[in-house]
């Protein structure tokens, strides 16, 4: 099985401070109950610039197979002032190992939301390693036809292209790669998919809940389920 991985990306604030939006951070997962919160992790203090445009640091887990780090974007207004999702503020789990059975379906159904929450993300992915690479390289035309458009963020702030197994959308990125709301969202995938539920002003959906997932598995589901959604 290949690594589990669940990215969380939040739109970076010139007006608010790193050690603020840390401290806000740290308090927030440690109230995050499962192997993913904070509360028995070992987590640093704000991490320092240097000479660098991103700070990152790593929050040490007492579980071996979980690896979390963050990376917070540069305060600078002039800095942030394009909107794309390189210049956002993340946060990233591996797990080399996923549970089974009840436990899996806790961890994608409650402990992921929770810990999307915690963050204040306005985007989040949960996927297998390599699996949304793959899936890009099936379709390069697509790609570099939305790569070349400066005004696209390709599965970033404006736009969506891989249906992940997990993802939580914001109403603004909703608006921007869907042209609907949640609401909307909700309406054409209940019935479809494990979970789509609302999840602050957004939506967070379940794609697949299978830890056994395979990409050809990957694939039929993303084309069976970006019509459905309006997506190319």
């Amino acid at each position: 099985m290949s690594k589990f991985h669940l990215a969380c990306y939040y739109r970076a604030n010139a007006a608010e401070q790193v050690a603020q939006r840390h401290s806000e951070v740290c308090a927030a997962l440690q109230r995050v109950e499962g192997p993913l919160g904070w509360a028995h992790a070992a987590v640093p203090m704000a991490p320092d610039f240097g000479k660098e445009l991103v700070a990152v640091y790593d929050v040490k887990f007492q579980r071996r197979h979980i690896r979390c780090s963050g990376a917070y974007a540069y305060r600078d207004p002039a800095y942030l002032r394009i909107d794309k999702a390189a210049y956002d503020d993340s946060l990233l789990y591996q797990l080399a190992s996923l549970p089974l059975g009840a436990d899996h379906a806790r961890l994608l159904e409650q402990e992921l939301p929770k810990v999307v929450e915690g963050f204040r993300a306005y985007r989040a992915v949960a996927n297998f390693y390599l699996y949304s690479v793959k899936y890009e390289n099936l379709h390069p035309k697509a790609v570099a036809r939305l790569r070349s458009d400066p005004a696209v963020d390709l599965d970033g702030r404006n736009n969506i292209f891989t249906l992940e197994v997990a993802q939580y959308w914001d109403a603004e990125l909703c608006q921007k790669a869907l042209g609907y709301g949640r609401d909307e969202v909700i309406k054409r995938l209940t019935g479809k998919v494990p979970l789509v539920q609302p999840l602050m002003d957004g939506v967070y959906v379940v794609f697949n809940d299978n830890p056994d997932l395979t990409f050809e598995e990957f694939c039929a589901y993303n084309d069976r389920l970006k019509p459905v959604l309006g997506l190319p």
